[in-house]
């Protein structure tokens, strides 16, 4: 079972909405690009991880909240006004990040062959890889991105349920930038 819907969350990790942001029993499978509206606490993974097994999701997951949280952290990525998804990043690669509220970071779901499930982590499955774009209030590194949700396959716009958005704007799927047209 997968979540479906649209990602609007009233604040980052409100499980009383939309499962707390998150809107696959995987890692989202596409590109997000938007602000850090909050990095989980070890407390609000453990409520996200509740949340997920009572809708019958995550079943790859070991149900220790301790355990997940040693290895997962869930990142609230606001990418249009009013309207957050939720990640999951492996811990490891968000605190060498060292992410705060207010960054502009791109999110991605695992692919290539550099980026090959390690042996027998059974978290690898729904986590992706998350890059820091701009720092918080570099407004210029900022003007050159435009926060949204973008098939990987080609860099086109998509809305919040995941569909195309005629005449959208295509991101290079590389740099992240918007194409020019």
């Amino acid at each position: 079972m997968g979540f479906a819907g649209v990602a609007a969350a009233a604040a980052p990790f409100d499980c009383k909405t939309n499962h707390c942001g998150i809107l696959h029993d995987a890692p989202y499978p596409n590109f997000v690009i938007g602000i850090v509206d909050g990095v989980a606490t070890p407390g609000q993974t453990a409520v996200i991880l509740s949340d997920a097994q009572r809708a019958g999701a995550w079943h790859l997951f070991p149900p220790s909240p301790a355990a997940f949280s040693a290895k997962i952290e869930p990142i609230s990525i606001n990418f249009a006004p009013g309207l957050s998804i939720t990640v999951l990043s492996a811990a490891w690669e968000t605190q060498i990040l060292r992410l705060s509220p207010g960054e502009l970071i791109r999110f991605a779901p695992h692919r290539g062959l550099h980026e090959k499930p390690r042996p027998h982590d059974p978290y690898w499955v729904g986590v992706g890889c998350v890059a820091l774009l701009c720092a918080a209030g570099d407004t210029a590194c900022e003007r050159g991105y435009r926060p949204g949700l973008y098939r990987i396959s080609d860099g086109a716009l998509l809305d919040s349920t995941g569909k195309l958005v005629p005449g959208g704007i295509r991101i290079d799927t590389i740099s992240m930038r918007p194409e020019l047209k």
